[in-house]
């Protein structure tokens, strides 16, 4: 039986992956991550890396890789089950056999989602009703929100009833119990025995998680006597507020291109930039910033923007925000809002071209990631000098903007003495250079054939080394967007992979998405060996760097196609050329 993932997940929290490894062999840190000599093959420079935020490490140089228990597996030479043991003990974390989390292992979570669909679809058909005018007028004239908006957030209405949801689900089959267990209900607390609607005459906003499922609901008050004026679903088995982003499901497609995302107080926030146009927009639903959120955001972004409220409270939660984002590595700028209270507010005064600009003008930024390259760095020599602007250079290379160019490059002139011309020359030539390598650097990280030892996890690569590529690229398409597993099992199946570990992977990740299971590195420890945990972690951390969005996976997905309608054996000495080639040719296909 697989193990709960709220007890795998307190077992890595219990065990940091960076101090584990850091207490059998010497690790360094170099930014957010750290680097160590891979202790699995034999290196004099270090090519072994270290992510706290994603919890894993990997070896460029030999490939290992995987979370904090793949590591003791292969390390201390430990089964599954004997690392998790030498683990448990080792955070003081009880095992699920002797804890709660056997019962919470046994909760239906499809049941759970099935509840809330239902519960949405009631929330929607009442803004039809002759109440549900309240709640329409709210979202249309107040909000100016569209039709398309509100049916794209499936948003609805809560009746001014204390009884409505709760008489529905009821007659759907529902209990009582599994009303309260879902936070769709609640008991009185004068009166155990009673039992009424968690949310009363609101504006309902769903919580849809990464696979496209309602996990939870939030709750905009309508009357000006309710003092809560937002109201969120407690946590159950398939909601944690500590872990849910609304509109992350958006946001993650959104960011795909540009690794930002924006990073609001209010779900109203979130819907309205959506409308706009700002589709990387997510909240954190009434609660401040945590660092599983963080850790979250990470996944999706490299540059995160603060737009919180422009009041104390919002710039206090700034301030902590900047701090817990910082932590967990990722750029930070804040967005100022004048002029308004909020980004709603601000949008619906000025519109989205101001706002479009507003973001241009995010603090901190440039400045930030100046000192963060000047620490360390003694510039009152002339090495130090030398050695601070080289990597000045690299930065103010990849602005894309002159005028922001124009600006630092001013700076750096006038604190150090040295021509506008001379540093404008060094900036310029980096970005022709850079402008040029674009497009095969990007490709080359994900397609090198040239110089390959023999694949030992997977075989049957060395022969086909097109399909290989383009098996990794729909595998890592789909731990990026659980939500497309539907989409993509209706284009191609796991019998239509050519090699035989990336069918057995795309099948089990299938399979743990449909269930609604944990499809992080972790939940494949006891189904793979630790050399196959290492791989899983190498696509994931190979084609992270590049923008696979639909498109690109409809182009793997066609490789496959088309060898298996030619039904050709593609020799292993296919480069590089020869697979752009052919996505080149299958780009042009579905363009025409």
């Amino acid at each position: 039986m697989a193990l709960p993932q709220e007890f795998i997940e307190r077992l890595k929290a219990a065990n940091p992956i960076e101090e584990v490894m850091g207490s059998y062999i010497t690790i360094k840190r170099t930014g957010r991550d750290y680097i160590c000599l891979c202790p699995f093959h034999n290196e004099k420079t270090p090519s072994c890396h270290i992510h706290p935020d994603k919890e894993f490490f990997h070896c460029f140089g030999c490939g290992a890789g995987g979370d904090v228990i793949t590591f003791v597996m292969k390390y201390l030479n430990l089964d599954y089950w004997e690392a998790i043991k030498m683990l448990a003990e080792r955070g003081n974390v009880p095992l699920p056999e002797t804890s709660s989390f056997a019962r919470q292992n046994t909760v239906d979570k499809k049941r759970f989602y099935e509840m809330n669909k239902e519960a949405a679809r009631f929330f929607y058909s009442q803004l039809k009703t002759e109440g549900g005018k309240v709640c329409l007028d709210y979202l249309i004239n107040k909000r100016k929100l569209s039709i398309e908006t509100i049916k794209k957030y499936g948003m609805g209405f809560a009746p001014n009833s204390w009884s409505a949801l709760k008489t529905h689900m009821m007659s759907l089959g529902y209990s009582e119990q599994e009303l309260i267990d879902a936070s769709l209900i609640s008991r009185s607390a004068h009166n155990t025995k009673k039992s009424f609607d968690f949310f009363v005459n609101r504006a309902m906003f769903p919580f849809i998680d990464l696979t496209g499922h309602i996990v939870g609901f939030g709750g905009r008050a309508l009357s000006a006597d309710d003092k809560r004026k937002y109201l969120n679903s407690k946590d159950t088995a398939v909601y944690n507020k500590e872990r849910f982003l609304f509109s992350l499901n958006f946001a993650k497609n959104a960011a795909v291109k540009d690794r930002q995302i924006i990073l609001c107080e209010g779900n109203l926030d979130v819907i309205s930039l959506n409308q706009a146009g700002f589709e990387n927009a997510v909240a954190s639903c009434g609660t401040a910033l945590t660092e599983k959120q963080a850790r979250t955001l990470a996944n999706y972004a490299d540059h995160v923007m603060i737009c919180y409220d422009a009041d104390e409270a919002g710039q206090k939660a700034t301030s902590k925000a900047i701090g817990i984002l910082e932590n967990t590595g990722l750029k930070t700028t804040v967005v100022k809002i004048s002029g308004a209270k909020d980004p709603d507010e601000y949008l619906n005064r000025f519109g989205a071209v101001r706002f479009k600009n507003l973001l241009k003008q995010t603090q901190g930024s440039v400045e930030y990631e100046l000192a963060k390259r000047r620490e360390g760095i003694d510039t009152s020599t002339d090495l130090g000098k030398i050695d601070y602007l080289k990597k000045a250079y690299g930065l103010l290379a990849s602005l894309n903007s002159p005028v922001e160019r124009d600006i630092y490059i001013s700076k750096l002139s006038d604190e150090f003495g040295i021509s506008k011309e001379a540093i404008k020359q060094e900036v310029e030539s980096r970005r022709r250079n850079a402008k040029k390598q674009f497009e095969q650097r990007q490709w080359q990280k994900a397609v090198t054939f040239t110089d390959k030892p023999r694949d030992t996890i997977n075989p049957e690569a060395n022969e086909h080394p097109r399909e290989d590529q383009a098996e990794q690229g729909i595998i890592y398409f789909l731990f990026a967007n659980p939500d497309q597993c539907g989409k993509i099992l209706s284009m191609i199946t796991a019998e239509e992979f050519v090699t035989g570990f990336n069918k057995r992977l795309f099948s089990s990740l299938c399979d743990k998405i449909n269930a609604s299971e944990d499809f992080s590195v972790s939940a494949f420890n006891s189904e793979f060996s630790p050399d196959e945990v290492g791989r899983i972690v190498s696509i994931i951390d190979k084609y992270e760097q590049l923008s696979v969005d639909i498109n690109v996976c409809r182009d793997y997905i066609g490789v496959l196609k088309s060898y298996a309608e030619s039904d050709k054996q593609t020799s292993a000495a296919d480069d590089n050329e020869s697979f752009l080639q052919e996505l080149e040719r299958l780009r042009k296909k579905r363009d025409t």
